[in-house]
């Protein structure tokens, strides 16, 4: 397990190079970061959450880092890293998930069987792309371990809908029931101004395909793998539901 742990590992770094040259290339490092902060500021100065493009009621293709395709909610979130200095919101962004998500393998030690297939999962070539584009997947992925950890930080995952499933993550503790009561009081304000109304238009005409996010699960799946191959026992019943698993 250790000799395929670190052979995978290798190809860990010879992928991560060769991505990071090539979306460097393009001048797309840190891109869809920069997107969610533009959103963030677009509603903060004009309360505009989605563009009139996607309002026609009328069919049309959805624009990588132009189109909004999040939940009206999700401006909180994207607000939040929008007030801050650039650089405090950048760390933020990449730091405060995979700080979660390291610190979650770590308290779980997972048995050896489960190190080969953490790395593979960091091999997948969408999560080091997610990880060098600065991807809402990483943070999805910082939920779900938070979710395993806490209960509580599961209930966020909900913001991105793709991967709606995974908000399940922690439902068995009390305070995961106290996040999404939270996020429903949240949501009243949307559903009054009609953004709500405005974001069921724009997935009703939009062209995504329903199983977009399929490729992207095995970023969200390290923290899971790491739990069903914890050494301690003591976290199973109350830290991830058995639907959730």
């Amino acid at each position: 397990m250790v000799v395929a742990t670190g052979v995978i590992l290798v190809l860990v770094a010879w992928e991560a190079t060769d991505l990071w040259r090539y979306f460097s290339g393009r001048g797309e490092l840190g891109q869809d970061w920069v997107f969610y902060v533009k959103l963030g500021h677009r509603w903060l100065d004009s309360g505009v959450i989605y563009g009139d493009r996607q309002l026609t009621g009328q069919p049309y293709h959805v624009l990588v880092n132009d189109d909004n395709t999040y939940p009206p909610t999700s401006i909180l979130l994207f607000a939040a890293f929008a007030v801050v200095p650039p650089l405090v919101s950048a760390l933020a962004w990449w730091v405060a998930p995979i700080a979660v998500i390291v610190y979650a393998v770590v308290r779980l030690r997972p048995s050896a069987w489960t190190w080969p297939l953490i790395v593979l999962c960091v091999f997948w070539p969408r999560t080091i792309g997610s990880l060098i584009v600065g991807n809402s997947d990483l943070v999805s992925a910082g939920f779900v371990a938070g979710g395993i950890l806490w209960g509580w930080p599961g209930a966020l995952g909900f913001f991105k809908p793709s991967f709606a499933p995974f908000g399940l993550v922690g439902a068995r503790r009390p305070s995961w029931w106290i996040a999404l009561a939270a996020g429903v009081a949240l949501s009243v304000p949307f559903l009054l101004n009609g953004s709500w109304a405005d974001y069921v238009t724009a997935v009703r005409n939009w062209d995504l395909p329903w199983d977009r996010a399929i490729l992207n699960i095995p970023l969200l799946l390290i923290p899971i793998v790491a739990w069903l191959g914890r050494r301690d026992r003591s976290l199973s019943s109350e830290d991830i539901g058995e639907a959730a698993t």
